[in-house]
């Protein structure tokens, strides 16, 4: 139903207008604005803290009550343009983004395939408005995170390439003689073998950090699990159920609340407390020179304890609405767990996500790169001791290691551009 409907209950709608990545709000082309429509615009959509990326739109339905075949198409498009112009002025948006359409010619023209009645009813406009900017913002959404994953991938990938560009640019001296100098590629060897073991004991260390990590893990999940919520949404339910006034109802919505923001709270003390022990792992393990790039994937854990807080107001206003002031005891009660504990649930949800995610993460990237040096130094040093065991032609063997040195170059000037 719409905003305005009488009986209806609009505040879930209301309440996921600040979340929405892309709003398109529906008016009538015969009453324009209306105040209601400017309420809910202003309290609710044009905000300070409103997302939105992907844009705010307008859409004029009914504009066939403006057709007029008898003063002609020009006279019909300038009173559309009149009215299209009134919304862009009082919402605030570009002309551009307010759409005029007939969503009932639109569907008569579907259902008799008649194409002429179909581009007057301007449907095929708002479906390119959806394909074109909604649909390709999201893309782009889902493209940005997977960049900066990747980005952290490429840079373990590029501290790996340079470490064996300089490992074969050493060879590469040792064999510039006209013979192969077998006692630096020893020394080489012994090198790349002390690295490996380096590379082994903290692959060992790191393993026992994630279990410490994983028990560390366990403990924020409880602070956060489903069943806890569920156990403050049914005492919640029993007091307002129980009360006996309006002034005990409110205390309970708002006591729920109270508990939602006291368990985050908690989340972010203990979560500081997880993040220094992972600080703490990385700084230790940062003393290779060639790992300082990494960094700890943070929780951020008060981002949800500013969302809980941010739904607690938004409750407030909800308890001192007048319609909920002189609704009935359990409609009431239906209607805070269909809307208020319902959006909490959601957001609580999130926040769960990220608490069995994070352990499992945090120590994530200086695993793989542990992994990926320990391979690469196992592979030089049976290289290495090959070459010291065999007796090999010194320019076949630099001829080889230049085709190398410049493959890794090129290598890492593409990944320098990316």
């Amino acid at each position: 139903p719409g905003l305005n409907a009488l009986g209806s209950e609009p505040e879930l709608t209301i309440s996921m207008l600040p979340r929405a990545h892309a709003v398109i709000f529906v008016l009538s082309a015969d009453t324009g604005v209306t105040a209601s429509d400017m309420t809910i615009w202003k309290e609710h959509i044009d905000t300070e803290h409103a997302d939105h990326r992907a844009g705010r739109f307008a859409v004029l339905n009914k504009i066939d009550v403006l057709w007029d075949d008898l003063q002609g198409d020009q006279h019909t498009d300038a009173a559309i343009e009149r009215v299209r112009s009134y919304t862009a002025d009082h919402l605030g948006i570009r002309q551009q983004d307010v759409i005029p359409l007939s969503a009932k010619q639109g569907l008569l023209a579907r259902v008799r395939q008649d194409n002429p009645l179909f581009e007057r009813s301007n449907i095929g406009q708002l479906e390119q408005l959806i394909i074109q900017r909604i649909l390709m913002h999201k893309e782009q959404l889902i493209t940005q995170n997977l960049i900066s994953d990747l980005l952290g991938m490429l840079q373990n990938s590029q501290a790996a390439m340079q470490y064996r560009l300089d490992s074969l640019e050493e060879e590469r001296q040792a064999c510039a003689g006209t013979t192969v100098d077998k006692p630096a590629l020893s020394r080489l060897a012994e090198r790349a073998q002390k690295d490996y073991d380096f590379y082994y004991k903290k692959l060992i260390t790191l393993r026992s950090s994630r279990r410490l990590m994983e028990s560390q893990g366990d403990m924020l999940k409880q602070l956060v699990s489903e069943e806890r919520f569920e156990k403050h949404a049914e005492r919640i339910r029993q007091s307002m159920s129980q009360s006996w006034t309006t002034a005990g109802m409110n205390r309970a919505m708002d006591h729920f609340f109270e508990l939602l923001e006291s368990d985050l709270t908690n989340l972010m003390s203990e979560g500081h407390l997880a993040e220094k022990m992972v600080g703490a792992i990385y700084r230790r393990y940062n003393e290779d020179t060639r790992a300082r790039h990494l960094e700890p994937i943070p929780l951020r854990a008060g981002r949800h304890v500013i969302a809980i807080r941010e739904l607690r107001k938004k409750a407030k206003r909800f308890r001192i609405s007048p319609k909920n002031l002189l609704t009935e005891q359990s409609t009431l009660v239906r209607r805070f767990f269909n809307v208020m504990v319902s959006e909490a649930r959601t957001l609580h949800g999130r926040v769960r996500k990220d608490v069995e995610r994070w352990p499992n993460e945090a120590l994530l990237p200086i695993m793989q790169f542990s992994m990926e040096q320990k391979q690469l130094l196992e592979h030089q040093i049976r290289r290495l001791r090959d070459m010291v065991r065999t007796d090999r032609d010194s320019r076949a063997e630099r001829q080889r290691l230049d085709h190398a040195i410049a493959d890794l170059r090129r290598q890492l000037e593409l990944a320098d551009a990316m």
